[in-house]
């Protein structure tokens, strides 16, 4: 998964200011709005992204966090919610407490065999 290039997106640099991202913004929208490209649906989805490259670099602690993203890109994303790389977490998180944890065994209802085994199942022996 490649993290998208917002500043390439609406055409400005990494230093630039708060006002020249807004211009900038503003320029593209009005380019790009459904209004006045009527029957063009490939307008409307550049439209989506360049609201939300906005709603990224307009903010600051959003745009903070995407240009820490953005310089190292497997460090950043290994904890991020919806990330396949979770899945390996849990699951080794799992190994290292002893397991998984116990689900429904069939007929016991979530009950182990123990020494006494369950009783369910010793009404049918």
């Amino acid at each position: 998964m490649t993290v998208k290039d917002y500043y390439r997106l609406l055409g400005v640099g990494r230093e630039s200011t708060d006002e020249e991202i807004k211009k900038a913004y503003r320029k593209l929208a009005m380019m790009y709005h459904p209004d006045r490209n009527a029957g063009d649906p490939d307008c409307e989805d550049h439209l989506k992204e360049i609201n939300e490259a906005y709603q990224v670099l307009g903010d600051q602690e959003k745009r903070r966090q995407y240009d820490f993203l953005r310089r190292q890109p497997l460090r950043g994303r290994a904890f991020y919610e919806g990330d396949p790389s979770n899945e390996l977490f849990s699951i080794l998180r799992a190994f290292a407490r002893g397991g998984f944890p116990r689900r429904s065994q069939g007929g016991c209802g979530g009950r182990g065999f123990g020494r006494r085994g369950c009783r369910r199942w010793n009404r049918n022996f």
